[in-house]
Parts: C-alpha cells; sequence; structure tokens
C-alpha cells in the first residue's frame, strides 16, 4: 500500500515517555517509521486500559461486566478529576489531534477495533470531507448485551460517522445493524455487491463483511529463510517421538476457553483410551500483560495449570504446558511438526493463528478443530466446527481428525493455501480502499455535498432515519426569498406523538418544542405575505385541537386531519372542518377483529380505531424483528379478507394501516395544489413529513413540480 499512498500511523507507544525525551522520539518514529505517536501519562493510560479490559472487551466479547465495574467506569470517584469513560473519551480525542494537523482534504482515516470507538465522531467534526473506515476486529454483542452500556447510543452513533464499517463475519454485522435497528430506529438494505447500507441524517454508511486474511509471502520467505526453524523442529520431534501432536495456541484468557480444551481432552481419552500413549496435548499459552507491565488473568492462569497438571498426574505425560510467548522460529516450527490445531474460544474476533498453522503445514498436511465461536471457523474450507461447552462433541471431533485419511487431509489442505495464498491482508486491503473510493465517487457524480451531509457528530440523532434525498438547505432559502406566493404543507405527527402519548416522549426532540416556541413559528410563517401554510396530521381532529387549540392566531393557518379526511382551509374557524368524500365502515370490523388477534400474540402492541377514515395496528413497542415479522403477515391476511371493501393496505415502520380508498395525504395534497391552481398559482411549493406514510405526499408534490418544469 505505501507504494501506491503516503501512509502514516498514529497511535499510543504502550509506555510512558519522559516529557524531555518526546520531541527527540516523535522525530525519530516521524522520519524512520511513518508514525505519530501520542504520550499518554500513566494514570490516564492505566485508566484508559481499565475501561478497554473491564468493560468494553467483555462487553464486545458477549460478557456482562460487574455492576461494580460499571459504576466505577462511568461514574466520577469523590478524589476523581473524570470518570473513566470520559478518560476513555479524552484519548481518543488525543488521537485525533496529530491526524487534524496533517489532514488533507478527501484522506482516508483508517480506524481499527474498540479502543477507538469515539475517534469517528472526533475526525468528522474537524476533517468533514474525511473517507473514514472502521474496522472491528473483535466480534460485535447481541443488542440484548450491547444496549446495556450506558454510553451504547453514543458509541453507535460516533461509528456511524463512518463511511465504511468492517466486520470479520456477517454474524457481527447482523448484531451491528440490530443494535442501530433498535437503539437509534435505522432502516438497512442489501447493495449490490455484496454490500449493505444505512442511512443516519443523510449519511451514507456501508457496511463489509469479509475476513481478513495474513501476509502469507512474506510469512513464507521469514519461515523458509530463517535458519532457526530446522534446529527447532529437530527438537520438537525429539520431544514429540513419533506421536500425534494436538496443538493449543492461544492467549492466555478466559474467553480463549482453554479450560474446555482441558476438559475436552479428558473426555477424549475417558472415550477413546487406546490413545494413551499415542497422542500428547502441546498447550502453549501466551501470557497477557496491563500498561504496567503486570500479567494479567492470573486466577485464570492457576485454574489452567492445575487442570494441566491433574491430566498429567492421572495420565503422565498426556499434556505439555508452555506458558510464554514464543519467538517466531520456535513458533512455526512447531506448527509444522503438529498434526491438528484446536481452537476452543468461547467468544474471539480476529484470530490469524489457523492461517499461519496452514502455511506451516505441508509436511504433516494437518487440519483444524475449531470452535463455532470464532471468527475465522467459516472462512477457512474443511475446518471441523464444534460447540467447546459440549466437551464430548469437541473430544469426538478431535477423534476423528486423528483418524482422518491422508488423501483427505491432502485434499483440504491444498484447498487451504491456496485460500491464505490468494486472500491476504493486502487483496482485502485494496479491495475495501476501492469499495470506499467507489463509493465516494459516486456520491460526487450524484451531486451530494460529502462536507456538509458526510458528517453529524454525537448529537442526539431524531429517531426517524427516511429519505436520503436531503434538501440543500441554501436553495431552499434561495427559492423561498424569490417567490411571491408560498404554499408550504408540513407533517407534524412527529411533532404531536410525544405530547399525544406520553409514553413515546423520549424517542425523539419534539419533547424540547414548547407551545410558546409553535406559536411563534406559525406566526411568523404564517403572518408572511404570500405565505399558505397548512398542517398535516394522521390524528383526529379532537386530538389536534386538544394540542393546538390554544395557539393564537391558529385560524389563519390550514389544517388537516387523519391524513386529509377532515380539514380547513386557511382562514376559517378552529372548529369548522370540511370532509373530502363520504366514506363505508362495514370494512372496520373485520380489520379491527384480524388486528386483535395479533395484539395477543404480540406483547407492545395495540389498536388506534377511534379514526373515522382508518384503522392502524402499531407495534413500535415491541420487539423490532417479531414486530415486523408480524406486521408483514398481518398485511398480507387483511389483503386477503379485505380484498372486495374499498380500502387500501399501508405497511409502514412500525405499523399498519387499513384505510378508506383515496383517503391518503398525497390525495389531500394534489386536492389543495388544484385548488391554488385554480385561484392563480403558487410561486414556490414545499412539503415536509418524516416517515414512509409521507411518501404518497411527496410524490404528488415531485409530480407537480415536473408538470411545471419548463
Amino acid at each position: 500500500m505505501r507504494k501506491k499512498a503516503q501512509i502514516w500511523y498514529i497511535g499510543w507507544l504502550g509506555i510512558e515517555v519522559p516529557p524531555e525525551d518526546r520531541e527527540k522520539v516523535s522525530k525519530i518514529l516521524e522520519r524512520d517509521f511513518q508514525c505519530l505517536p501520542v504520550f499518554l501519562s500513566c494514570g490516564m493510560a492505566r485508566d484508559f486500559q481499565e475501561f478497554c479490559e473491564r468493560i468494553l472487551r467483555p462487553t464486545f466479547h458477549f460478557m456482562v461486566p460487574t455492576m461494580a465495574d460499571m459504576c466505577l467506569a462511568f461514574h466520577k470517584g469523590a478524589l476523581e478529576k473524570q470518570s473513566k469513560w470520559q478518560t476513555y473519551n479524552t484519548v481518543n480525542l488525543e488521537m485525533v489531534q496529530p491526524l487534524v494537523e496533517r489532514f488533507n482534504d478527501g484522506d482516508y482515516v483508517w480506524i481499527v477495533d474498540i479502543e477507538l470507538l469515539m475517534v469517528p465522531a472526533f475526525v468528522g467534526a474537524r476533517c468533514k470531507s474525511a473517507n473514514i473506515g472502521f474496522v472491528f476486529n473483535t466480534p460485535f454483542p447481541s443488542s440484548d448485551i450491547f444496549r446495556m452500556l450506558p454510553a451504547r447510543k453514543e458509541i453507535l452513533r460516533s461509528v456511524l460517522n463512518s463511511n465504511m464499517i468492517f466486520f470479520h463475519c456477517f454474524t457481527y454485522a447482523r448484531h451491528f445493524l440490530t443494535c442501530c435497528s433498535r437503539l437509534l430506529g435505522l432502516e438497512y438494505h442489501s447493495m449490490r455487491g455484496g454490500l449493505v447500507q444505512l442511512n443516519f441524517r443523510g449519511h451514507h454508511v456501508h457496511i463489509r463483511a469479509s475476513h481478513v486474511g495474513m501476509d502469507s509471502g512474506t510469512f513464507l520467505e521469514k519461515f523458509e529463510s530463517d535458519e532457526r526453524v530446522p534446529q527447532f523442529k529437530a527438537k520438537w520431534n525429539e520431544i514429540f517421538r513419533s506421536k500425534h501432536v494436538v496443538l493449543g495456541y492461544d492467549d492466555l484468557e478466559p474467553m480463549s476457553g482453554i479450560l474446555l480444551l482441558l476438559r475436552a481432552f479428558q473426555s477424549l481419552v475417558r472415550l477413546f483410551p487406546s490413545i494413551l500413549g499415542n497422542v500428547v496435548l502441546v498447550l502453549v499459552t501466551v501470557p497477557l500483560q496491563d500498561a504496567e507491565g503486570n500479567e494479567i488473568h492470573s486466577d485464570y492462569r492457576n485454574e489452567v495449570a492445575k487442570l494441566a497438571n491433574e491430566l498429567n498426574n492421572e495420565y503422565p505425560g498426556l499434556v505439555l504446558h508452555y506458558h510464554r510467548r514464543m519467538p517466531f522460529a520456535e513458533r512455526v516450527s512447531l506448527f509444522s511438526c503438529a498434526d491438528m490445531l484446536v481452537n476452543s474460544s468461547i467468544r474471539h474476533g480476529l484470530n490469524l493463528v489457523p492461517f499461519e498453522f496452514v502455511l506451516c503445514g505441508d509436511e504433516k498436511k494437518g487440519g483444524f478443530v475449531v470452535s463455532e465461536f470464532l471468527g475465522c471457523s467459516r472462512v477457512l474450507p474443511g475446518a471441523v466446527r464444534t460447540n467447546p461447552w459440549r466437551d464430548e462433541d469437541l473430544a469426538r471431533a478431535i477423534h476423528k481428525l486423528l483418524l482422518q485419511d491422508d488423501h483427505e487431509k491432502k485434499f483440504w489442505h491444498e484447498l487451504q493455501v491456496a485460500f491464505c495464498k490468494k486472500n491476504t491482508v493486502y487483496s482485502w486491503a485494496e479491495k475495501a480502499f476501492l469499495d470506499m473510493k467507489k463509493i465516494r465517487e459516486t456520491m460526487l457524480e450524484l451531486g451530494e455535498d460529502v462536507r456538509a451531509r458526510c458528517r453529524v457528530g454525537i448529537v442526539k440523532m431524531p429517531h426517524k432515519e427516511m429519505s436520503s434525498k436531503h434538501l440543500k438547505l441554501e436553495h431552499v432559502y434561495s427559492a423561498y426569498q424569490q417567490a411571491q406566493t408560498r404554499l408550504l404543507i408540513v407533517d407534524i405527527d412527529l411533532l404531536l406523538r410525544p405530547i399525544l402519548y406520553p409514553e413515546k416522549a423520549l424517542e425523539g426532540p419534539a419533547t424540547l418544542t414548547s407551545k410558546r416556541e409553535i406559536a411563534k413559528c406559525l406566526r411568523n410563517i404564517s403572518e408572511h405575505q404570500g405565505n399558505f401554510l397548512f398542517l398535516l396530521s394522521s390524528y383526529s381532529p379532537e386530538e389536534i385541537r386538544n394540542y393546538l387549540g390554544e395557539i393564537e392566531g391558529l385560524d389563519k393557518v390550514g389544517l388537516a386531519a387523519e391524513d386529509g379526511y377532515y380539514y380547513k382551509w386557511p382562514g376559517s374557524p378552529l372548529g369548522r372542518w370540511d370532509t373530502k368524500m363520504h366514506i363505508t365502515d362495514e370494512w372496520k370490523d373485520v380489520a379491527v377483529g384480524l388486528m386483535r388477534q395479533y395484539t395477543q400474540r404480540t406483547n407492545g402492541s395495540w389498536i388506534e380505531d377511534d379514526k373515522i377514515s382508518s384503522v392502524t395496528w402499531h407495534w413500535e413497542s415491541a420487539n423490532p424483528e417479531f414486530g415486523s415479522l408480524q406486521g408483514k403477515e398481518l398485511q398480507n391476511h387483511l389483503q386477503e379478507m379485505l380484498s372486495h371493501f374499498p380500502v387500501r393496505i399501508v405497511l409502514g415502520k412500525t405499523f399498519v394501516r387499513v384505510r378508506h380508498e383515496g383517503v391518503t395525504k398525497g390525495a389531500f395534497v394534489e386536492h389543495t395544489i388544484k385548488h391554488y391552481n385554480n385561484r392563480g398559482g403558487v410561486d414556490f411549493l414545499l412539503g415536509i413529513g418524516d416517515d414512509i406514510a409521507d411518501e404518497d405526499m411527496f410524490k404528488v408534490i415531485d409530480r407537480f413540480d415536473r408538470l411545471s418544469s419548463p
């Protein structure tokens, strides 16, 4: 990649550098390695790492942090200047400073893993044209786990500042999309080419699920040229003495599932005692350290050592346990001598050990048994997947691989090697950058303002994110000022919703709008010469009157209730409502009866049946996936039962509505536009809506716009 572009690396060194040496260290790293170091004090580094290790890492690996850790992380102590969550944000902001100093318009910014979750927001706020890619090397938890984080929405909104988000398998991408749907109300759809797209306030975010490979060329070159590899190989062969070698190689941490592997080997011996004396388990556990150099997970290390000793006491020589980080030559020579690799991870994101094992295995062509919870379990062909929690299943999988025929080993090994050589980290990165480049080029070709629409920061966003075709405000202002007469049609459902239904008051920004502010806005718009303002709603006249009736000057504004079935013209008294047509209601009993059946089976759903022209089944408080499934089924059921009635069935974002034919927001808008056209027309027409139910209105306005264009 360096041959094609200039690359800078930004990060923390992992050690504390004295202030007097920082300038010298920075110059050396910048000159020789294109690295821009970020220096952290010992206390800040400790708090940052504790937050990552005790809160983020467990959560993203499907484990719930303890209540004590959660309280300490998100609440400031009596003697602390800030909470660990605030320290985490501070460190993320520090990472952005060197980037801002060297940023050029349109640069690519690559952000990696959960230690930098807030960086996309900080970059987006300061470098608005940056093309940001965020890579998750960890799993992404289910929404039930993730939403336990107090800062869940802030994290999602920050990551959604990225242009493209990368996951190593679709399972984790699906969890992320579900969290965006449940917590932020966002919708997503698949695109041609295998990407998934989210729209976050006009900012297009693309999701890519593709496992990264490794630098196989450099690895093989080093493996074949290192003179120490044959020496270590001879040493290992002398230790194993022609035994079948089952290898477990992983970091020493609870999520690696090393205890599960030892228990599975215990079951293997009991199920197949004939392997005793012919098989040895080589267990390599790599110690992990904190920011101060102290080994972590010492309790787990003691448990592993205890169980390994128990197995050796019962079956002497069965387990060879090495608790250390092996240098390259020793590690790859061990891989080349092993008959199989076993991974028993409880949860794991990126793990390239199986790839290294494949490239070292030309001699024995060993296979591998992997946990189904490992990120690459479905990547390498021929891998035997199993549930590590079932020790007997893992034991039988190991035994099955020990008995595998040579021709079968050769077949799978050739496929695995070909895969590793073809799908390298370079090809993965090149495809990723090409995807990001093509998406940015497409946005520019469509005339989208990348700077203005690409960054949303970390402020609180509305719960509805519908149309990606946002109007450019400068064009609206210009057309408004040039016009002599203007027709403004505004859907106010999002405004009324938290007031009429207090239990939903936290789902949108409308709770921040007082009647005084609404009255001021209405007065400013309606009193402007040449303006005709209509407020359009799905709610009943009584509901609109109960909330807006006290506002002075409301008689100067046009109102439409129940999607336009009831309406009043600007200047008419507030209590005078006209109806657009006569409707029948024979269909209502059938529709309500069906909806009641689905309400009984869908917790959190409810029926809105107090309207003259429509009946609506809502599932916004239910489980989103189950509600959507039930909504689609109800839509089909209603279409069958009401096919001979003059009604239309509409499937919305969180509702199914049965409405009388001809009663739509689009029909009312068309009626209104024709009314003003018969009286000389208007120079400016603006429609504002917030959800899919307003699409009829937009289509009508678009049609009139095209008819009036020269």
